[in-house]
């Protein structure tokens, strides 16, 4: 249902943009960078990246915009994608609201072998072994085979499991069955998903050129019918073409 709002929300803006009796006389576009912070329930880290917005209309603009997020120590993530912006005021006004709906796609990495999730892997079990990842800080040995966080992926003949820290169950739920590493740690493993992108901001026309744009969003993420939800605010410095 959220999915078929969002698509009617976007249709409708985009109908509104090819109107000709709204179109916008002196269109104009934006290349921004971009810096500031994301959070989520247990990280909080600091945002970077660049947009361009386009002026479709007085009224209508689309925001193009990639942007990489600190998640902690030993994760990281980009996220990249597109957003309408529905202007509360002319876009040619000094100080122009808006409220903003977009899709991302959300890619996140995460260090397993940092301590703050799967930790260092040492002697504990033979290599190979089949472990089941489950909830709880630091690593090694816990209550038994096939309990807690992803054990519905994992198979009976398990050993044992291991804790996932810091790890978010968002993703810690599809880490599926543990092979324990032969030498080493752990691997990085990557998630890509898609995202909502909820939000607004003020775009703020300084001079002609110059353009500051606070921004605060709520990225939705989905993935197999579970969601995760990060909190992003960036002040985009602009040049206006």
């Amino acid at each position: 249902m959220r999915i078929q709002l969002s698509s009617l929300v976007v249709a409708t803006a985009l109908t509104l943009a090819a109107t000709p009796a709204l179109a916008q006389p002196d269109a104009r576009t934006t290349v921004s960078i971009a810096g500031g912070f994301n959070s989520g329930s247990s990280d909080t880290g600091v945002a970077l990246g660049g947009a361009v917005l386009f002026d479709l209309t007085e009224r209508v603009s689309f925001d193009g915009h990639a942007t990489y997020l600190g998640r902690g120590a030993g994760a990281d993530a980009v996220a990249a994608g597109g957003s309408l912006l529905v202007n509360l005021r002319p876009s040619t006004e000094p100080v122009v609201p808006y409220v903003a709906l977009g899709g991302d796609v959300f890619h996140a990495s995460y260090d397993l072998a940092n301590a703050r999730f799967l930790g260092p892997a040492g002697m504990q079990f033979a290599p190979g072994t089949t472990l089941c990842p489950a909830p709880g800080t630091g690593f090694g040995h816990g209550h038994g085979p096939g309990l807690g966080t992803g054990s519905e992926t994992c198979p009976g003949s398990s050993e044992g499991y291991w804790g996932v820290g810091a790890l978010h169950p968002f993703y810690a739920n599809r880490l599926g069955p543990l092979a324990f590493p032969a030498v080493g740690g752990w691997e990085t493993r990557s998630f890509t998903d898609p995202a909502l992108s909820l939000g607004g901001g003020v775009r703020l026309n300084l001079t002609e050129h110059l353009m500051l744009r606070p921004d605060l969003r709520a990225l939705v993420i989905f993935a197999h019918g579970d969601t995760h939800t990060l909190g992003v605010f960036v002040l985009n410095l602009g040049y206006r073409f």
